[in-house]
């Protein structure tokens, strides 16, 4: 079956989280995807999490499968302006490259806080994303420190919003509607701002100063959070005043179900002291997937929560796919996420081969 973005060349040349997610996009979807890379390769193959036994970065074979690697430094200066000559889409980190008005297609710049603005000259990080757009001032104890999630989350959106307008314009150019080179920039930061909580707008708005409550308490809703249960983990969210009785009856706790002020979520949030510890002692009564079952037929907003180990396990994941293999050149293998989001009469291709560094450069120095 043909794929929705065969005969498309991307060339990446900035070798970060966000360039090698945007460009994966492009090779599930059926493009040619060459990592232009240094001589000590790009660096995600230093980024953690490492293959279980091997000094590996697990992160770089998700993020490059199905793409070739050719080393910058063994290209003759002819082949290697030929290369990004012919790409349809070059994609760069932010840094200042000579490549650039070489390009004859579109060249997508994806860099945490774009260029110019008064956070231009910052060394960025997720964790600073998200600082910024005020995303960790309500996760952790009231004491604090916040808690900082860990990852690459800002990166990885960083890279979806830039693979959706750099698609848009290659797409434009090849109907006609656009003219050769095209430049699209993205910030990272920018794009992490959909993380962004409602008490930072309204910060904004107001003036007002929101608190931190506490682990597994976001105002004004309340119950919300991950509890622990007698087996595995559950998460919840209890809104509507029916979801607050259908909740109580499920725990047994009915004697809660009525009281005035715990007609709101506000309400209960006012009250954490008295609600939360019968809340957590009644979980312990059961196991999380008998209350996940029994919240299911009571239309309560329960889900469980799977351990790391059981992620790859559980049954919607399985009967979607959402996870693949990517294999790796001693043949052996890793499970990592696979696309997202599918098309339907041009599907994606699930995981595929890892290059090792600087494998296919000989099929480019002509």
């Amino acid at each position: 079956m043909t794929k929705a973005l065969e005969g498309l060349r991307v060339v990446d040349i900035g070798g970060s989280i966000s360039t090698e997610y945007c460009s994966k996009i492009f090779a599930d979807y059926g493009a040619e995807v060459i990592n232009l890379e240094p001589q000590s390769g790009f660096e995600t193959r230093k980024s953690p999490p490492f293959i279980k036994g091997k000094d590996e970065s697990a992160m770089h074979a998700y993020l490059n499968t199905k793409k070739l690697s050719v080393r910058k430094d063994k290209l003759r200066k002819e082949s290697l302006e030929d290369l990004i000559s012919s790409a349809d889409l070059v994609l760069n980190n932010g840094e200042k490259s000579e490549l650039s008005s070489i390009s004859r297609g579109v060249f997508s710049d994806i860099s945490w806080y774009g260029n110019g603005g008064n956070y231009d000259n910052f060394i960025g990080t997720d964790a600073q994303c998200f600082a910024l757009n005020g995303m960790l001032r309500g996760l952790g104890s009231v004491e604090g420190p916040p808690i900082i999630p860990s990852g690459y989350q800002a990166q990885i959106v960083g890279g979806m919003a830039a693979f959706i307008g750099s698609l848009g314009l290659v797409l434009g150019v090849e109907l006609g509607n656009n003219k050769k080179p095209s430049l699209v920039e993205t910030s990272i930061y920018e794009a992490s701002l959909c993380f962004t909580e409602v008490g930072a707008v309204s910060f904004f708005n107001t003036g007002l100063e929101g608190r931190r409550l506490g682990v597994n308490r976001f105002a004004p809703t309340y119950p919300l959070g991950v509890f622990p249960c007698k087996e595995g983990w559950i998460g919840l969210t209890v809104l509507t005043p029916s979801q607050w009785h259908a909740f109580c009856k499920l725990l047994k706790m009915e004697d809660l179900a009525l009281v005035p002020e715990y007609q709101t979520s506000l309400g209960r949030l006012q009250d954490i002291a008295t609600i939360e510890p019968v809340i957590k002692e009644r979980l312990l009564n059961f196991s999380a997937k008998d209350l996940f079952y029994k919240a299911q037929e009571e239309a309560i907003p329960l889900v469980q929560v799977p351990t790391m180990e059981e992620l790859l396990e559980v049954d919607q994941f399985l009967e979607r796919e959402a996870f693949t293999f990517a294999v790796l050149s001693d043949k052996d293998s890793i499970k990592v996420p696979s696309v997202p989001f599918r098309l339907m009469e041009t599907p994606p291709s699930f995981g595929g081969y890892v290059a090792d560094l600087g494998e296919n450069t000989l099929s480019f120095d002509k």
